[in-house]
């Protein structure tokens, strides 16, 4: 091997070992303005054209003052000059730190550098932010969104499940309600309403085979006894007594589930009904409650009776006192009667009842009083709809007292459909009217099957022996009495009230 192979192999060798050299990567071009105090940096694509380089930096230039060195439409069409520009170059502001890590903050167009920086470019960001944390920015909002999406997800998925374990809980429910099929266990007897409410609930059951009894939001404001929350106790007494049933009808609103998760509770008011047992056996229990109204002896039936007799009386007063208001809303388009007015009212309604008038009868009255209220507003230019619907007490008390003083016969109206009174007035109406029957010292006078006391023989069917009972008092009497109505108002006392 000769020198200069020798040689030739020693260079061979020394390039094998020395590091190979990578090409420079191609930097951007960029330029500063103004040159004296910066506040804009240009920075220019590598490969742009000449000619862009040139566009880009007439359009980012700017003065000393900071303004913009020239408008766009001097260098060139506007949307060719803007579209070139922003297409091969952007601006680092560089007296507009990013408001989050303080670094300038990038720009792409002229408008979104006065937008950040201000007219000269030199006004701080509170708010914007640089690429880097608007990236940062936007990759945490997407976690978020992310995030929420999925608890979004899986709360759906929750109530889907729970919705469905809802759903078998109330069916199960509903079939233990079917399933209810045995008498009543034991009536609440202590609850002489809620026996009332349950022979209400009987009649109302026989007069609509077939249908289940509504619910109190399905029945309205009045609900059975014309107070919803009395409604919600006495259907609860009965519902506990075995007397009433949830009906497969009720709506899946009425439940939820309970709070140890196993199983449902309902809503009183929601809730639709139905009897337990045929409605043969219904109606003897409700025949057995009115036997027992009518004739159970001691200071516990009369309170009993005085019980209900007292809630139906305030019953039919509130129910002609809501039929004078709903005259003169719906029919003359006035007010109601004045707060300040409706005890008087009230009063007056109690008085043309406790003189022997029926609840026909004062529903005339109440319909002769707002008419001849409203005739004298149109007669009294001067008086408005406020004073006409408080004259309408005045009025109807006077009517009253001319008809009590005169003895006027009162035809009985017939209450229009838009009138809505209690569900239970009037099956209420029809026993209080049988206990008033019992008691009332003319009707005990005219039977010939009881003494003074309105009590007669009789013979127990078990033990054959001789007692005494409330007589009842054969329709024959009313026949003999109907020339002279009895006075069910009147103050006779319970025979049986110590």
């Amino acid at each position: 091997m000769g020198k200069r192979e020798r040689r030739r192999k020693k260079e061979r060798a020394k390039r094998k070992h020395q590091p190979q050299q990578q090409p420079a990567a191609p930097q951007p071009i960029i330029r500063e303005y103004p040159e004296a105090d910066p506040r804009i940096r240009i920075v220019i694509k590598h490969d742009a054209p000449e000619d862009a380089q040139r566009v880009s930096l007439l359009y980012w230039e700017i003065k000393n003052d900071g303004s913009w060195a020239r408008t766009v439409s001097s260098i060139g069409v506007a949307s060719n000059i803007g579209a070139i520009a922003t297409a091969h170059s952007h601006a680092i502001l560089l007296g507009t730190p990013c408001a989050n890590c303080s670094e300038p903050i990038t720009v792409t167009n002229r408008s979104w550098a006065n937008k950040v920086g201000g007219k000269y470019l030199d006004v701080g960001s509170p708010s914007y932010l640089c690429w880097d944390c608007t990236a940062i920015q936007k990759r945490e909002e997407a976690e978020r969104q992310r995030i929420a999406t999925e608890q979004k997800r899986v709360e759906l998925e929750r109530e889907k499940e729970k919705a469905e374990e809802l759903k078998r809980l109330i069916a199960e429910a509903i079939e233990d309600e079917e399933a209810k099929n045995d008498s009543p266990r034991c009536l609440p007897e202590d609850n002489p309403l809620a026996l009332a409410l349950y022979v209400a609930l009987v009649s109302y059951a026989t007069r609509n085979p077939g249908k289940p009894l509504p619910s109190i939001t399905g029945i309205g404001s009045t609900g059975w006894t014309g107070d919803t929350f009395r409604d919600r106790d006495l259907l609860r007494a009965l519902y506990q007594a075995n007397a009433i049933a949830i009906s497969r009808e009720t709506s899946a609103q009425a439940f939820s589930i309970s709070a140890d998760g196993d199983d449902v509770r309902f809503v009183v008011d929601d809730v639709m009904w139905r009897l337990i047992g045929d409605r043969t056996a219904a109606q003897e229990r409700a025949e057995k409650i009115t036997i027992s109204f009518k004739t159970q002896p001691g200071p516990h039936g009369a309170a009993k009776r005085e019980v209900f007799t007292s809630l139906t009386d305030e019953m039919e007063v509130a129910d002609v006192a809501s039929y004078l208001n709903g005259l003169l809303t719906k029919k003359y388009d006035y007010p109601e009667v004045p707060e300040a007015r409706r005890e008087e009212l009230t009063d007056v309604i109690r008085r043309g009842f406790g003189h022997g008038y029926t609840s026909g009868q004062m529903f005339c009255f109440a319909w002769r009083a707002a008419d001849s209220a409203a005739a004298w507003k149109e007669r009294n230019q001067r008086m408005g709809p406020p004073e006409a619907a408080s004259a309408s007490v005045t009025t109807l008390n006077g009517k009253i007292d001319k008809a009590i003083e005169l003895h006027h016969a009162i035809p009985e109206y017939d209450v229009p459909r838009w009138h809505g009174s209690p569900l239970a007035l009037s099956s209420f109406r029809r026993l209080t009217a049988d206990i008033r029957w019992v008691y009332n010292r003319e009707v005990i006078d005219a039977c010939p099957h009881c003494d003074r006391n309105g009590l007669k023989e009789t013979v127990h069917p078990e033990t054959e022996v001789i007692t005494m009972e409330r007589c009842t008092h054969p329709l024959e009497v009313r026949d003999e009495l109907q020339d002279e109505e009895p006075n069910w108002w009147d103050d006779t006392p319970d025979p049986a009230d110590p």
